[in-house]
């Protein structure tokens, strides 16, 4: 591929990515956090209304969520194409946390900044350095660490182990060849019976309807 149809094609890419942030988090008023500006500019991005957009054109690495007039954080797990590293949600002082789902699934998040009603997500045992910020005033979390790492005791099954799954959240997974409730059956999953079993029920359970309803009719 040429180099000016390569660049025509990322042109073409960032447009329809453009067209399709009505929907997410990216909408609005362009990026104004000088945090999130910097680290696009260093990681040879480019800003996209509040996101920065990375620099292979197809996966959003940064968020300025700031005056976004925010009642609740949004969940990150509906949006595609997004592996954030860095958000800014300060300025947002309607915004109340939700500590079950707040920043679900965001297991590449290194920054994290906080308006100051926020405690950081999981405090140290989550992240290496905590400060607070003057403009606009909040709290830094910097540099999430492996949460399971930290956590010996939070999967009691011996069969199975914790996975983290964004800032002080965490996944209880089977170890191999365990699965079923709490990974307590050894050996492969029986997908052939149970796949059976599933369609067997299908089609009887479809043709006693469909007697049923022959019935109603003829009558």
């Amino acid at each position: 591929m040429s180099l000016v149809a390569y660049s025509t094609f990322l042109l073409l890419l960032k447009f329809i990515t453009c067209l399709e942030l009505e929907s997410t988090v990216c909408a609005g008023k362009n990026a104004t956090s000088t945090r999130i500006r910097e680290f696009c500019e260093e990681q040879g991005g480019s800003i996209i209304h509040r996101c920065c957009l990375g620099p292979d054109s197809a996966t959003f690495i940064a968020v300025d969520l700031t005056e976004a007039n925010l009642t609740a954080v949004p969940d990150f797990t509906t949006y595609e194409n997004f592996n954030v590293s860095v958000i800014d949600i300060r300025l947002n002082p309607q915004l109340e946390p939700t500590p079950d789902n707040d920043f679900l699934g965001l297991t590449n998040l290194d920054e994290l900044i906080l308006p100051p009603q926020f405690d950081c997500p999981g405090h140290y045992h989550v992240w290496e350095l905590i400060a607070n910020t003057t403009d606009p005033v909040g709290i830094n979390c910097t540099h999430q660490v492996d949460f399971c790492a930290n956590s010996t005791d939070v999967c009691v099954g011996e069969a199975s182990y914790c996975s983290t799954n964004g800032p002080n959240h965490f996944l209880c997974l089977c170890k191999e060849e365990y699965h079923g409730y709490k990974c307590l059956r050894k050996g492969t999953f029986p997908s052939g019976a149970f796949y059976g079993t599933t369609v067997a029920f299908t089609v009887v359970a479809s043709i006693f309807l469909y007697w049923t309803q022959r019935r109603h009719v003829k009558s």
